[in-house]
């Protein structure tokens, strides 16, 4: 009987209802994480003014979120990897509604930061939202559906800022929490609706699972899958986190995963230092005296809702540029672009118009550039180490996300906006040289299922890495019975080991 591979069993079921209603989901998710965090920009100066407290306070309550997803980003993603995406997205929907229902009746400053770490650490799992979507997509759709996925998240910070700018002058902060974590309610009953990853399911052999449902994806989209059954990839046991940590630091993949944790820290330090500086620059030099009748103005929440509106010209950048360009120069000229902007910023301190609307083609760039690496990370990383090698690289954006906020508002309080601008710049710049640096274009690329066996498409030849078992005494970094892509890629031939 012939075989068929889950990559040509994924793409004859093809793109239809079936993912369409996945999209709505899990988009759904991504809104909601997004709102959580959003809210960080509002909920700090707020209670600044409410409970009297210091800039350092206030600007950590965004720092103990992104401390919470540093942790959550490692454990979803090997709890994906163990026991499926959709039971984890499940505990992890449910995790995060709690404790941010229990946050909106916090007492004092100590309860509520722990309450926002948990929170942050339910977040951590936004990373298997985004992997299991891409399990289901074929090959050819797979770098549109990516940007059109994120497009939710620009959705769910849209939708914080009008809901702060109606909520917190009438009904408060308390009330801002609650009904910013109500979306995740229908969240947690759709999830009970769409199937377990297939892919997850191969590599676990759980073949008739997996194979019944890619026919009733198939179905569903009016397609039929190939003749025969589903092949079985070889089976090794799925490696544990130190395993992987080996793994993608092994000589074959150091230098794509190295570059791929500068990107993940940029990312969100850039991202979310550019939303902080949206609310907290004109008021350069203030920091004892943002109190007054109310905190934000209406001129502030204007600010915010025209940068942050301009995540959607950067998904439509990225959507039309991803698949022409490929992912790693994608990536390069956004992250390029993104500098180029922010630089533009250090002189025009104190002229608010114009730093409004640098701010705005500056967040253009980075969102696009956000865009793709969430896209290009579960592409390059295979099925059975997935979620834990994007765990360990998002962790990295929760670094990134920690320190952003004593620079983008510590430092502009300060009265030292040049300052961030120049920092925020020259992570940019180190960005742009990473991504660069990327051995691996995934465009067009299959996704693979095991971490043995994996072939990286690098820019000028097509190299078969045969990785050793990790169980074995000779796994470790720098075997020489490994080649790297740099080597073959040198020397423009096909490899083999």
């Amino acid at each position: 009987m012939s075989k068929f591979t889950m990559e040509e069993g994924i793409n004859a079921a093809g793109f239809g209802r079936a993912q369409l209603w996945m999209a709505l989901i899990t988009g759904f998710f991504q809104a909601s994480d997004a709102m959580e965090l959003m809210m960080i920009s509002f909920i700090g100066p707020t209670l600044q003014c409410a409970w009297g407290l210091s800039t350092a306070q206030a600007s950590s309550l965004a720092t103990v979120v992104f401390l919470g997803m540093l942790f959550g980003t490692y454990f979803w993603g090997i709890m994906a990897d163990k026991y499926g995406r959709k039971t984890v997205l499940l505990y992890d929907c449910l995790f995060v509604f709690s404790f941010a229902m229990i946050s909106a009746f916090s007492v004092n400053f100590g309860m509520l930061a722990f309450c926002r770490t948990m929170v942050g650490f339910g977040l951590g799992g936004f990373g298997v939202v985004w992997s299991y979507f891409l399990e289901f997509v074929p090959t050819a759709d797979r770098g549109r559906w990516a940007c059109i996925l994120l497009s939710w998240w620009s959705v769910g910070t849209v939708l914080e800022a009008g809901l702060a700018w109606a909520v917190l002058p009438t009904l408060g902060w308390r009330w801002l929490l609650v009904l910013s974590a109500l979306p995740l309610v229908p969240v947690f009953f759709g999830l009970f609706t769409i199937p377990e990853s297939p892919r997850y399911l191969l590599v676990n052999d759980r073949v008739e699972e997996a194979t019944k449902i890619l026919e009733r994806i198939a179905l569903s989209n009016k397609h039929s899958l190939p003749e025969g059954s589903l092949k079985l990839p070889e089976q090794e046991e799925v490696p544990g986190p130190l395993e992987v940590f080996k793994l993608i630091f092994n000589r074959s993949w150091r230098v794509l995963t190295s570059s791929l944790w500068v990107l993940w820290f940029t990312n969100a330090f850039v991202y979310y230092g550019l939303v902080l500086m949206t609310t907290v620059l004109r008021y350069s030099g203030e920091s004892e005296n943002i109190c007054g009748d109310e905190v934000f103005s209406d001129q502030d929440y204007i600010d915010v809702f025209v940068a942050t509106a301009a995540e959607i010209p950067g998904l439509i950048i990225s959507l039309a540029i991803v698949d022409r360009l490929g992912r790693k120069y994608s990536q390069v000229i956004l992250f390029a672009g993104c500098a180029f902007f922010i630089i533009l910023l250090i002189p025009l301190e104190g002229e608010t118009s114009a730093s409004v609307s640098i701010l705005f083609l500056a967040r253009v760039c980075i969102t696009g550039a956000f865009t793709v690496t969430y896209l290009y990370t579960p592409e390059v990383y295979p099925t059975n180490i997935r979620t834990t090698a994007f765990g360990y690289a998002n962790s990295f954006a929760r670094f990134g996300g920690m320190t952003s906020p004593f620079v983008s508002q510590d430092l502009i309080h300060a009265g030292h906006a040049w300052a961030a601008e120049l920092i925020f710049a020259a992570f940019s710049i180190l960005a742009t040289l990473a991504a660069w640096m990327l051995p691996v274009e995934t465009a067009g690329r299959a996704m693979q299922d095991q971490a043995s066996g994996t072939s990286l498409e690098c820019k000028n030849a097509s190299i078969e890495v045969e990785m050793i078992d990790t169980k074995s005494d000779n796994f470790r970094p720098g075997n020489e019975e490994i080649g790297t892509e740099l080597e073959a890629n040198a020397s423009g031939v096909e490899t083999t080991n």
